[in-house]
């Protein structure tokens, strides 16, 4: 039997627009891969598409806190990390696509998103309480922390 290698991309969307009142539709994961299949598509042609066919899946993605993990094959990472870096729309709305972790298995994606939550939360934190607890951000913690435990709940 052929073990199958993988390489797990942890990455984190950043929306042009951080206005809070404009009214956009939540991304879900299904968005996101066919955003980055037409990303492959337009710059590395039907080559980068067979190349990525089988082994593409966009494993998590939440839209609380724009992080996703992505599992793609091994020999072809280097090929979704660069359409990554040259997607700058997704569904009508101004992105950018960083990428923050790569990893061998899941277990080390999800360790580093729950990192990167964690930082995020302190930095949250510490916004509220440099505006004195006015701003009303206690949705945006719980949020996180929600997210926290789907990341744990995620299964290759």
């Amino acid at each position: 039997m052929v073990r199958l290698k993988n390489r797990w991309l942890l990455f984190e969307i950043i929306y042009e627009d951080t206005i809070q009142n404009k009214k956009y539709e939540e991304l879900t994961s299904r968005d996101i891969n066919s955003a980055i299949k037409d990303s492959v598509q337009q710059n590395f042609g039907d080559y980068g598409s067979g190349c990525i066919a089988a082994s593409l899946s966009v494993k998590y993605f939440s839209p609380y806190t724009n992080i996703g993990i992505i599992r793609v094959s091994r020999e072809h990472y280097n090929l979704v990390w660069s359409a990554l870096t040259f997607i700058t729309q997704v569904q009508s709305r101004f992105c950018l696509f960083r990428v923050l972790h790569l990893g061998g298995t899941i277990k080390q994606c999800q360790k580093a998103a729950i990192e990167y939550n964690q930082d995020q939360l302190l930095h949250l934190k510490k916004q509220i309480e440099f505006h004195g607890g006015k701003v009303d951000k206690s949705i945006d913690i719980i949020k996180i922390e929600e997210s926290n435990n789907e990341i744990k709940a995620i299964e290759a």
